[in-house]
């Protein structure tokens, strides 16, 4: 569980939220300059992949939207913080003070996120979070000034578990996940929920973020005959194990499930190949999903793939940041009126309607359980078999 704030931060966050947005931030006048929108995400280290894809998705938009927002010229500035927080809060440091940057975007990890929370909160930039999950975004690391049009860990891990105990089995499954924050936050959530439902999991199963050699996991696995396992795996991980489940004959054999970054449909599928076929998955994100379809097709056509989570974070991201551009004729100035038509209106993305909630800004979303089923070419897709509507996380502490 999320641990209490402590009592400063805790009467920092109520006054901000309590006084009028207007009151933290003197407005700036509309002027017809380029607005600055900077990106901050990862080109190099372990998350290349997903920081080439989340640029891909924010750049088809702003090329979609002839470069405007608000009627103004936009103007993207690309920063790689090389997935190591202090990388980022250099990065972030400069596009503030030297750059003057109107809204800052991005962010892969959650380590990135809540590391330059504070810096961006004290300069009273508006944030959007497009990617991390940490929980603690919308709860005590939440601020009036970012923006997540994202999940959190709990909005996956909930909704797993309550598919998985509905669907599945009440008892006899185990958990696999990788040892750091993400992991541990995501089966935690998954482990909660099912109990509140009555279920009981069995043996939890850690492993080292990179492992190479899934063998004697999965043959403990195959020892233990768990009626389901709830995973947490991500990027290569994901892959090498899916691929040594099928190795092995346990492809198949037991039903896998875990947050979509498992089945990830460009970072993971493309790779495991029919190794992802039957995998079962709660997300934000699908390639199946109808709000997707203008979205699919256009990404298709400009990197001939499907999208998966950070190319679409990236996509839906520029359709927040423009709604409310829009909404204040691109006076970013005017924070205000930019905070309450998102907190007020909600807006069509590439994940599907989204609503924030005024507690924390933190989106509220459907999460689709996605089925990886073959398509009509024969290929492994993310397929849409259940949507749970308008998933709200529990927010902050009262």
């Amino acid at each position: 569980m999320t641990a209490p704030l402590p009592f400063s931060r805790r009467r920092l966050l109520g006054a901000a939220t309590a006084l009028p947005f207007a009151l933290r931030a003197p407005r700036i006048l509309a002027h017809s300059g380029p607005l600055k929108i900077a990106l901050l995400t990862s080109l190099s280290g372990p998350f290349t992949s997903l920081g080439e894809s989340m640029r891909a998705g924010l750049q088809l938009f702003l090329e979609q939207s002839n470069h405007e927002m608000g009627g103004r010229k936009v103007e993207l500035l690309v920063e790689d913080d090389h997935g190591k927080p202090d990388e980022a809060l250099r990065k972030v440091r400069k596009l503030i003070a030297r750059d003057r940057i109107d809204v800052l975007c991005g962010v892969i990890s959650a380590n990135i996120a809540l590391a330059v929370r504070d810096v961006v909160a004290d300069a009273q930039l508006p944030t959007f979070i497009s990617n991390a999950a940490a929980n603690d975004l919308a709860r005590g690391a939440a601020s009036p000034y970012i923006f997540r049009p994202t999940k959190t860990s709990w909005m996956l891990g909930h909704t797993g578990a309550l598919w998985t105990h509905g669907n599945i089995a009440q008892s006899g499954g185990v958990t696999l996940g990788s040892d750091y924050a993400a992991g541990r936050e995501y089966i935690g959530d998954f482990v909660r929920t099912f109990e509140e439902q009555g279920g009981s999991v069995g043996q939890a199963i850690w492993t080292p973020l990179g492992t190479a050699d899934f063998a004697p996991i999965i043959m403990r696995l195959a020892a233990a005959r768990p009626r389901f396992i709830y995973c947490f795996l991500a990027g290569a991980d994901a892959v090498r194990f899916l691929q040594q489940m099928k190795d092995y004959k346990m492809h198949g054999q037991v039903p896998v499930i875990g947050p979509g970054a498992l089945f990830d449909q460009e970072d993971v599928i493309p790779a495991a190949g029919e190794a992802s076929l039957g995998g079962l998955s709660s997300f934000h994100q699908s390639p199946g999903a109808p709000a997707a379809a203008g979205f699919v097709r256009a990404y298709q056509a400009a990197r001939g793939r499907l999208p998966g989570e950070a190319s679409t974070s990236g996509y839906a991201t520029g359709q927040v940041i423009k709604a409310g551009l829009d909404a204040v004729a691109g006076d970013i100035g005017n924070k205000a009126a930019f905070k309450d038509h998102l907190l007020g209106n909600p807006v069509d993305t590439a994940f599907g309607p989204m609503h924030f909630d005024p507690r924390n800004n933190q989106a509220i979303l459907d999460i689709y359980i996605n089925e990886v089923r073959k398509d009509a070419d024969g290929k492994p897709f993310n397929t849409v078999v259940h949507t749970y509507e308008r998933v709200q996380d529990p927010g902050p502490r009262v």
